[in-house]
């Protein structure tokens, strides 16, 4: 059982709508994708716009974490802001800034890390399938309650998961009978109406394929091993209907697909969900537009998860995937330069000031984007100075 939450938390879930775990795709009552009761509308920039809007307030709310001083402090301090631009790709973007390559609070950096570790999921789904493999899609998730306390359910999900994976006898008979050689398990959490809702999605990569699996046996013996696993890491039972779910290799290649935060914010369109379950990043955006109490349950969520890996890789597997290929942790991802990108100004610290100030950062780089000729974004730049008082005339 677990720890009632603490009283910031049992605050926090007050004012917040009842909701309800997200529903899958073809009806049934486990979720798969934390955004799959999305509209979606194009907005030309506006994703860039929305991640440095959301990371400002990030910033407000985590004052002490390096997510305060991403792409607002400088590195050097004796030389300005550097502006890139690739006009190949028409990517503009900062040198000479600091980020944090946290994930789990940096709506910025986490974009920009979901999307290198989602092309290295990609790259070892496609080299398995080479090989004539397939690959399913598990996803487990245990009981949990508004008042549950989510700094004790995360360390329990994780010692089940362990369980699950490399702890018990049975687990391992059942991958050697299916062929199961890989796996690589994805951590995620999402926000509704029983509190915190963190849940493993986990690719399983098979030498055969599994016709159905959702409706088979291979789900049943999986489901029971599950149920152990959560019983012997101090989690409530769950249900074969909520607790567990197995899908075929198409699902399992929609929800890499749609992994991250980019497929919320990225080419054009921003997550705008249907039902109330939500997402950290959502809470954050709830907190920008006047929610202090999803601003309450973001910090209550940072603070359990801050530290925690999202992905496991099975041994082995990233190596002979990647062929060889060292690792880039999420600071190497975060801090990639672009070599076409070309120099197109700098900032003095004065000219950076108003910018960072106000969170009109990501609003520079569009003006770059949109306007080559840099006129929009100079005219920009002396309209934050108006903002800022320090305009003269």
């Amino acid at each position: 059982m677990y720890a009632n939450t603490q009283n910031t938390q049992a605050t926090a879930e007050r004012g917040v709508p009842r909701t309800h775990i997200a529903p899958s795709v073809d009806g049934g009552s486990l979720g798969i994708y934390t955004d799959n009761s999305a509209n979606r509308t194009t907005q030309g920039f506006q994703p860039i716009r929305e991640k440095f809007k959301l990371l400002h307030f990030a910033r407000k709310l985590l004052p002490k974490e390096r997510t305060a001083h991403c792409f607002y402090n400088r590195i050097t301090k004796e030389e300005g802001v550097s502006v890139f631009l690739n006009k190949l790709r028409n990517k503009a973007n900062y040198g000479n800034v600091m980020r944090c390559a946290n994930p789990w609070a940096c709506p910025v950096c986490s974009a920009i890390i979901s999307e290198g570790r989602k092309d290295e999921v990609k790259t070892a789904m496609d080299w398995w399938k080479a090989q004539g493999g397939d690959v399913l899609l598990l996803t487990l998730t245990a009981p949990h309650y508004s008042t549950t306390d989510i700094k004790s359910l995360k360390p329990a999900m994780l010692k089940a998961r362990k369980y699950m994976l490399k702890g018990v006898r049975a687990t391992k008979d059942l991958f050697k009978h299916y062929a199961i050689e890989h796996y690589i398990s994805v951590f995620e959490v999402t926000h509704g109406k029983n509190g915190f809702h963190p849940h493993f999605h986990i690719l399983l990569f098979t030498k055969y394929h599994v016709h159905n699996p959702r409706g088979s046996v291979m789900r049943m013996q999986f489901f029971e091993q599950w149920k152990k696993a959560c019983e012997k890491a101090g989690l409530d039972q769950p249900s074969y209907e909520h607790g567990l779910d197995l899908r075929n290799g198409q699902k399992a290649a929609s929800y890499v697909s749609k992994w991250g935060l980019e497929h919320e914010m990225t080419k054009g369109h921003i997550k705008k969900g249907k039902t109330d379950s939500k997402t950290p990043f959502d809470l954050l955006r709830d907190y920008a537009e006047g929610d202090e109490n999803a601003g309450k349950l973001f910090r209550i969520y940072f603070d359990a998860f801050k530290g925690t890996r999202q992905l496991n890789w099975s041994k082995g597997l990233k190596k002979l995937s990647s062929k060889g290929q060292e690792e880039k942790t999420d600071q190497e991802l975060v801090d990639e330069t672009d070599n076409v990108a070309e120099l197109m100004f700098k900032l003095s610290i004065e000219l950076w000031n108003p910018i960072r100030k106000h969170g009109r950062q990501g609003e520079l780089l569009i003006k770059v984007q949109e306007d080559h000729t840099l006129k929009k974004a100079m005219e920009y730049v002396k309209e934050c100075l108006g903002y800022d008082g320090q305009l003269r005339e």
